[in-house]
């Protein structure tokens, strides 16, 4: 990436002080992600000759500056889904034993790997997975407006989707939009991933990836309708749908007043700065999003797994605070046209598209 395009990109927060008590793992790895944030934005040459400058690991140090790893890091101490999650994460960072090159290939491996199961769009396969026939509303609003549990966000199972009641005042003259199924995971738990650290055995698979960080088995949770279960969709505007899987667009449990978290309902949490471009979209980020199971037919139809949820959600906030999310951004964007050498950034361009097939080739 040249200078000036690496320029452009968001290097993310800074990361706060400290926050754990001292003389603890918690703290001592926060310190390690310190450390390296003050590295910088560059690599010194020779932090390549200790990981023996063979690709992909040069690669590596050349795709992820120090402070971005850094920040990837230690936002994700600060912001990783739950107890178990975290103390994976503080587990990572002390077995690098301090080597900060090390400290990078892990950042690596939670963005290229873990943040993009949360995501179609940084998957290079396309999205995952298709949606059929079988997985799309047909009942138009007329046909909705006596029965509104079929204009619910909702999820799937393996043969149709399902919807669960959102209001009770559904007319005809409803405001309506067009809606699809917005998976949660977007990457099967079996898809092996050719990893490229010694931390093989956790990172070898979507799903161990997931049960490592996310603190939950997706081969339990979601069953043999694997990403189809119900447990991991619900039906969203296609603008909805998007910016959700875009991760500019996450839920996080409601509460009351009383700090309790209220059961099924979320809020909805975006970037600093993005309410505005929420609301361009009609996306009422006051509004509480809602799941509830359903019984249909003598059959239960689970609402989607709150763990799912927040797995979703600290991958889209540790790939904002980080800066990580405008690196997926710019290497798995579409290119319009580079058949053209003439062209002052096709240079670029084509060693853009030949990083994102090494990506492919190690994380597909």
């Amino acid at each position: 990436m040249s200078h000036t395009l690496e320029a452009k990109l968001s290097e993310g927060k800074p990361l706060p002080v400290n926050p754990y008590q001292q003389g603890g793992d918690n703290h001592r790895a926060y310190n390690l992600c310190l450390q390296l944030e003050l590295v910088g934005t560059a690599w010194p040459g020779i932090f390549v000759a200790d990981l023996g400058s063979t690709p992909p690991f040069e690669d590596v140090l050349k795709s992820m500056s120090p402070i971005v790893a850094a920040r990837v890091l230690g936002h994700g101490l600060r912001y990783a889904p739950n107890d178990a999650g975290h103390d994976a994460l503080v587990r990572d960072i002390l077995s690098c034993n301090g080597n900060q090159p090390w400290m990078a290939v892990l950042a690596y491996l939670y963005v290229y790997d873990l943040i993009r199961v949360s995501s179609t769009v940084y998957n290079p396969k396309g999205p995952t997975p298709a949606v059929t026939p079988a997985f799309t509303p047909r009942a138009s609003l007329e046909v909705a407006a006596p029965n509104p549990h079929l204009l619910q966000r909702s999820s799937s199972d393996a043969s149709t989707l399902r919807a669960l009641e959102v209001a009770a005042n559904i007319t005809p003259w409803t405001k309506a939009a067009i809606a699809n199924v917005a998976h949660i995971i977007t990457k099967s738990p079996t898809d092996k991933f050719h990893g490229i650290t010694h931390q093989d055995k956790w990172a070898s698979t979507a799903g161990a990836m997931i049960e490592h960080f996310g603190g939950f088995s997706a081969h339990d949770v979601l069953g043999e309708d694997n990403l189809h279960s119900p447990k991991n969709a619900f039906i969203a505007s296609v603008q909805a749908h998007t910016t959700f899987d875009h991760l500019d667009m996450w839920l996080t449990p409601a509460m009351n007043a009383q700090q309790q978290v209220i059961p099924y309902t979320y809020k909805i949490c975006h970037p600093e700065g993005r309410e505005a471009r929420l609301g361009a979209i009609d996306i009422d980020v006051d509004r509480p999003v809602v799941f509830r199971n359903l019984i249909f037919n003598g059959e239960i139809i689970p609402a989607p797994d709150h763990r799912i949820i927040a797995l979703h959600a600290a991958c889209a906030k540790i790939a904002h605070m980080s800066g990580a999310v405008e690196h997926l951004r710019e290497l798995y964007r579409d290119t319009e046209s580079i058949a053209v050498m003439t062209e002052p950034n096709a240079t670029y361009e084509l060693s853009r598209a030949l990083r994102t097939l090494q990506r492919v080739s190690a994380t597909a």
